[in-house]
């Protein structure tokens, strides 16, 4: 009797330690609780919180900011473009008619039964430490050029680089170009990864015979339109469109940040 008395008492006991570890634990989650609340009402700010306000506060003002930044720079540009540039109209190329596609321009005419291409991108065409028009105050547009004469089945083509002319006493011979390649492929192009196959022979402007340097790269080519006047038209479209690029993406990257 006394036996089973005893086993009776120790499993009281147990009972009750149980009930008070649980009690504790109990408690203890309630006090935790109570000082995580307690630590925000008083302004006290917890580790992540903290992390989570600083990408937020430093999120939303550096957007407003940019977005202020490009509204600005493009209201300058396009005060730019109406006072030094003549306005949103892009100048003519004598001669020639213009088609754009983003930053690629190219120019069509016919001369006789030859079909004239020309073609250009105006990326990385302003060399910001480079030449500046001297009447309009803005970095210049100086594009290097292929030109295509095609006919019967071929083209003759070259690849010019557009420089100034540092003798020019009038406006129009200010710019001159360079032969920097020459040579002839099929008219017909393939893809456009490979415009002239890798089998066509090209070679350099530098090594020509003087005679038919004069011959080929300055009476040929001016025969067909291709002079300084031609040059000093291309610098200008190039320069206002290229301009007008530029302002184009500026007002896309507005927009997309905007979003």
């Amino acid at each position: 009797m006394f036996y089973f008395s005893l086993i009776r008492f120790s499993f009281m006991l147990k009972i009750v330690k149980m009930r008070s570890t649980a009690i504790c634990r109990a408690l203890s989650k309630v006090v935790q609780r109570h000082v995580s609340t307690a630590a925000v009402c008083s302004g006290i700010r917890m580790s992540r919180p903290v992390l989570i306000a600083r990408q937020i506060s430093s999120t939303l003002p550096l957007s407003n900011e940019l977005i202020d930044a490009l509204k600005n720079e493009i209201t300058a540009e396009k005060q730019l473009e109406k006072e030094n540039l003549r306005g949103e109209q892009a100048p003519r190329i004598s001669g020639f008619e213009i088609t754009t596609n983003g930053a690629n321009v190219h120019l069509a005419k016919l001369h006789g039964n030859e079909k004239i291409n020309v073609y250009f991108n105006v990326n990385h065409s302003v060399d910001m430490e480079g030449e500046e028009d001297e009447d309009e105050g803005v970095p210049l547009a100086l594009p290097s050029l292929t030109i295509e004469i095609i006919k019967a089945q071929q083209r003759l083509c070259f690849y010019l680089d557009l420089c100034e002319n540092e003798d020019a006493t009038e406006a129009n011979e200010r710019f001159d170009f360079r032969v920097a390649e020459f040579y002839i492929a099929p008219a017909s192009k393939g893809t456009e990864d490979e415009d002239v196959p890798d089998s066509v022979y090209s070679s350099s402007g530098k090594y020509i015979d003087p005679t038919l340097h004069d011959l080929l790269f300055n009476n040929y080519l001016a025969e067909r339109g291709f002079d300084q006047k031609f040059c000093r038209e291309v610098v200008d479209f190039a320069t206002h469109y290229e301009h007008s690029q530029y302002v184009k993406l500026l007002t896309d990257i507005k927009s997309f940040v905007s979003k």
